[in-house]
């Protein structure tokens, strides 16, 4: 999605010397940036690391071969776990080992170990975004691209009259960092417990939604959100009854509260219980946040958005996040001077997806009086 068409107002103003030869390079910077497409920037999304392949076979060759073959088998069934929505999944294709090979752009192995007769090995499996797009689209199947920024999640736990964060005692956070690793689209940051992080935020602090200390303990962790979660435990009828609150805290989205319980049953303990409700709630998160993002390729919209400049560098930063936004189909310059630009943005679905999207690359789209404003949200 190169910006086109460069269309430069008030000539005399804009021709310093420096902008100038910068102006006179910019449809050479422009082709040389054009590489950098919408499918290379989410090479992420379409990569499937930590592979792991353990196979037994008549000889180590063979192993190798049923392996690999196995391994980039379970990567595309990751990968169709972390973009296709639950809605969808029974819709995904079955693939064959030749049309496999037609959705795998590459392959790194590492970590070998062989015996005469077993193969063991990691793999880092790379899908061709072009091709899983055009896989997925004639079969109907509907899915996600844009990853979320990290979220750090802090979990607080009430039990008898008492609210814990960073307690040893503390089930719930116990239970989060109990969870199995997971590659969906938003990355949950289980913090350490240490004694910063006691320092950024207490566990009352959690709970009035303290934004000041809440960005302090997420900057720390690199997360740009956070995942309010409070479980209270009750008893009630011989059965322990956890309510679990939750509120997301997002780049460019709304913040979003929900409350679910469970109850143990007989025979299971509440640490199993407790896994079991962070379990979901992380599931949940991470399919809201698909369907918040599903791509709709029969909705095609535009839009003018005005972005102030600071010079080139800023016009060169912009095209390269624009360029990130699998939402975006094309970004046309229409007008340019010395401290703005006029583009025209063409991206599927509607402008709260678009504004998500953008915000994941720290770009705020706002409704203007004239056109839309497209501005740094690191500013």
């Amino acid at each position: 999605m190169p910006l086109t068409s460069v269309k430069i107002l008030d000539p005399v103003r804009f021709a310093t010397s420096a902008f100038l030869l910068a102006a006179r390079g910019f449809l050479a910077i422009i082709i040389a940036l054009y590489p950098l497409s919408a499918a290379a920037q989410l090479s992420a999304v379409y990569t499937i690391a930590d592979v792991q392949v353990d196979e037994t076979a008549e000889s180590a060759s063979a192993a190798r071969d049923i392996a690999l073959q196995k391994g980039q088998a379970l990567a595309y069934q990751r990968l169709m776990d972390r973009i296709v929505s639950l809605a969808d999944r029974t819709k995904v294709p079955a693939v064959q080992t030749a049309q496999l090979l037609q959705l795998v752009s590459g392959l790194e192995v590492g970590e070998e170990k062989t015996s005469s007769v077993r193969y063991l090995a990691q793999m880092t499996v790379r899908f061709s975004a072009s091709a899983v797009r055009r896989h997925l689209r004639n079969a109907g199947v509907r899915f996600a691209e844009t990853q979320s920024k990290p979220l750090i999640v802090l979990p607080v736990y009430r039990a008898q009259a008492t609210l814990q964060l960073w307690d040893t005692g503390n089930l719930w956070l116990k239970a989060w960092r109990d969870l199995p690793p997971s590659d969906g689209l938003i990355r949950l940051i289980v913090p350490k417990g240490e004694t910063a992080d006691i320092a950024d935020i207490s566990p009352e602090q959690v709970i009035a939604g303290n934004l000041e200390q809440i960005r302090s303990i997420a900057g720390r962790y690199g997360a740009e959100g956070a995942l309010l979660t409070i479980a209270s435990v009750s008893q009630g009828r011989g059965e322990k009854v956890i309510e679990v609150s939750t509120s997301r805290l997002g780049p460019g989205g709304d913040d979003r509260t929900s409350v679910q319980s469970f109850v143990s049953t007989k025979g299971t303990s509440l640490e199993q219980i407790l896994v079991s409700a962070a379990n979901n709630l992380r599931r949940e998160v991470v399919e809201t946040w698909k369907q918040d993002n599903l791509l709709n390729f029969d909705d095609h919209r535009e839009l003018l958005a005005e972005a102030e400049l600071r010079g080139l560098p800023d016009l060169i930063s912009l095209q390269k996040k624009l360029e990130a936004v699998s939402l975006v189909e094309k970004a046309e310059l229409v007008r340019l001077s010395l401290k703005s630009a006029l583009i025209r943005l063409r991206y599927l679905g509607d402008p709260a997806q678009l504004r998500l999207a953008l915000a994941q690359r720290d770009l705020a789209l706002t409704q203007g009086s004239v056109y839309w404003k497209l501005r740094s949200s690191r500013r």
